[in-house]
């Protein structure tokens, strides 16, 4: 259903660093954002409830999603910075260097770096992962109830475009802010508001058309990148702009895919496809390092370093997924069994 959307939204986020192609990596974490808010009020409502036992079980489900396949990823990582040495690392990417004490080293372990705007924090050995952080700060809020009805979801939705459009009006730009907790509120805030929703934006989308819908979303992306490259005085504004066109659309793209993404891909691919999007979303600058201290003599990127890294980081997701998130996808299936067992049986 969305396996395929967040292997590609991995992707662009790779495009982004490797290539420095403008915008489409903060596009694709943002729609990220707006997906998350979705499913994880869906799973609240649907699958966990909102009991003490329900919440216990949501939590063990996504620590089981995030922290062994990230451990994991995260023990290679030191290693690749080991044997390319730490200020090597650090050249390549400024914050993808080693902990020099317990704090940042707790951080790195836990993915919850104690900033404002997590993208700040000056160490991350897997530099992708402060989007995590800001992850995890909304599935705890989800879990305890942020998005539980209809009504809670608009005032949140209310909230957070009141807080935004303040930012907005003391900037005097239309800047959507990049990296930090609060203004990533508005994106989750409008994947809980289209789950309470999704009957309305069903009507929209049946208006517009799926396919119509699907063009204007990657058009979007394909109109900014153009625009850096043969207008980069106007880039900017385009960019701007785009990213308010990138959140409405991620919106719709999401109810697009929950209705009708079955209809375009078997569950085998999407599934293997949205198995990857997680590890290559972590690992892919470990995995680029390591490949431009092989072949190049000053650390640099370009088209074959961004092959060769994503080919590899291709590789190493596929060993994780088979030796350690297949594994743990046999335990969170029955953790989710028996959270259904549960709802199923206060309902009743």
């Amino acid at each position: 259903m969305f396996g395929v959307y967040r292997f590609i939204l991995a992707v662009n986020v790779v495009i982004y660093h490797v290539l420095d192609v403008a915008s489409i990596g903060p596009y694709a974490v943002y729609s990220f954002f707006v997906l998350s808010g979705f499913l994880m009020t869906m799973i609240m409502n649907e699958s966990y409830g909102y009991s003490l036992d329900g919440f216990k079980r949501y939590a063990l489900n996504r620590f089981l999603r995030l922290y062994p396949v990230y451990w994991c990823l995260l023990l290679i990582g030191i290693c690749i910075i080991l044997l390319i040495g730490n200020d090597v690392s650090g050249v390549f990417h400024a914050k993808m260097i080693l902990p020099n004490d317990f704090a940042s080293a707790i951080a790195n372990v836990t993915m919850i770096y104690p900033a404002f705007e997590p993208v700040t924090y000056p160490v991350r050995i897997s530099p992708a992962t402060w989007a995590l952080s800001i992850e995890i700060v909304f599935y705890i809020l989800i879990g305890l109830g942020l998005s539980k009805s209809p009504v809670i979801s608009s005032l949140w939705l209310i909230l957070s475009l009141s807080w935004v459009a303040v930012t907005v009006y003391k900037s005097g730009y239309l800047f959507l802010e990049y990296g930090n907790v609060i203004q990533a509120s508005l994106p989750f805030s409008i994947g809980a508001w289209i789950y309470h929703y999704q009957a309305l934006v069903t009507k929209l989308i049946q208006i517009i058309r799926g396919r119509t819908i699907v063009f204007l979303y990657s058009a979007n992306i394909v109109f900014v990148v153009l625009c850096q490259i043969f207008i980069p005085d106007k880039a900017w504004f385009v960019s701007m702009l785009g990213t308010w066109v990138n959140l409405l659309l991620s919106a719709l793209m999401t109810i697009v895919l929950f209705k009708f993404g079955g209809h375009y891909f078997s569950k085998k691919v999407d599934r293997f496809f949205g198995d990857l999007s997680y590890p290559v979303y972590l690992f892919h600058w470990s995995s680029v390092a390591l490949v431009s201290w092989v072949i190049t003599d000053d650390m640099s990127k370009g088209l074959l370093v961004f092959l060769l890294g994503l080919g590899l980081t291709i590789l190493v997701s596929m060993a994780v997924n088979k030796y350690i998130n297949d594994y743990v996808e046999h335990i969170r299936t029955r953790v989710r069994e028996r959270a259904s067992q549960s709802t199923t049986t206060t309902a009743d």
